[in-house]
């Protein structure tokens, strides 16, 4: 699969500088055939006048978010390409040596960055079937944290085989927990006040943790949506509301990462030995 065109497919909320600054860099790409940039609910509305070219942009705006969910973002990226090998970037992820992601053959394999290398966890380059095989990024999974590793333990479990992203190929613009914790802590059945950012990223991972846990994502799973084109080609995207087996689950794990963040010291030692069962079973992050 040599030299194949791929499609970057970038999640965005409220980060409209941060993308302005590696946009260039992924038009340059010759490698790079489109530019799906999932506008997921920002305060102004991202546009094609945003960026000092629209080459290979198209956007896709969800209009009634219920909070920050990246893998439902990432999804719905997917489902509006249009080629066969998917590069999910974040939006401050600089592509530096595009020939390595055009060589890469994703036929039978998936390549993704690692957490504490030079190439950031979150950025995969992937097979549209392989990613349909599994249903995708698990939609359930809010604000940060583990959404990245579900999808490559379930791509894992599939029988997809994992490389890393070449070092030097991208490079981030890296960003502060602020920035990262500026999310909503959403829980519908109570409100939490936590003192910092290092406490909200942390409440936020745990809860992803135990919701993929708890429920193995599937297609069938996938919130349904509807699309209409808008100003510039623009798809407008109508979510439905999430289900009630989502919410209960969803109220589960919450507690139990609270627990993980204010329980008691034996309490905590417990969900951790789960998790790293979990973890450990599963093939690592």
């Amino acid at each position: 699969m040599s030299g194949t065109p791929f499609s970057v497919v970038t999640p965005n909320r409220n980060r409209l500088a941060s993308l302005q600054r590696v946009v260039p860099s992924w038009q340059r790409c010759e490698a790079v055939a489109e530019i799906v940039i999932v506008d997921f609910g920002s305060d102004r509305a991202i546009t094609l006048a945003d960026f000092e070219s629209p080459r290979k942009i198209r956007i896709v705006r969800v209009l009634n978010p219920d909070c920050w969910r990246i893998g439902l973002a990432i999804n719905l990226g997917v489902d509006h390409s249009s080629t066969d090998v998917i590069c999910k970037l974040d939006s401050d992820m600089e592509i530096l040596e595009g020939a390595a992601f055009a060589a890469s053959n994703v036929s039978a394999t998936f390549y993704r960055g690692r957490a504490g290398t030079a190439v950031s966890n979150g950025q995969v380059l992937f097979n549209k079937q392989h990613w349909a095989r599994v249903g995708g990024y698990n939609e359930w999974l809010s604000g940060y944290g583990y959404d990245d590793s579900d999808y490559y333990l379930r791509l894992r479990h599939s029988g997809v085989a994992e490389r890393d992203i070449a070092p030097g190929s991208l490079r981030e613009h890296t960003h502060d927990n602020e920035t990262r914790a500026a999310t909503d802590l959403r829980a519908e059945f109570f409100t939490l006040t936590l003192p910092n950012a290092d406490a909200r990223l942390l409440y936020m991972l745990s809860r992803n943790t135990y919701l993929g846990m708890m429920r193995r994502w599937s297609a069938e799973l996938r919130l349904p949506y509807r699309t209409r084109q808008v100003e510039d080609g623009t798809g407008a995207v109508e979510l439905e509301r999430m289900s009630d087996e989502y919410r209960w689950t969803d109220a589960q794990a919450s507690l139990l990462a609270v627990v993980r963040i204010s329980g008691t010291p034996q309490n905590v030692n417990l969900l951790n030995g789960v998790v790293a069962r979990y973890l450990s079973e599963s093939g690592g992050l």
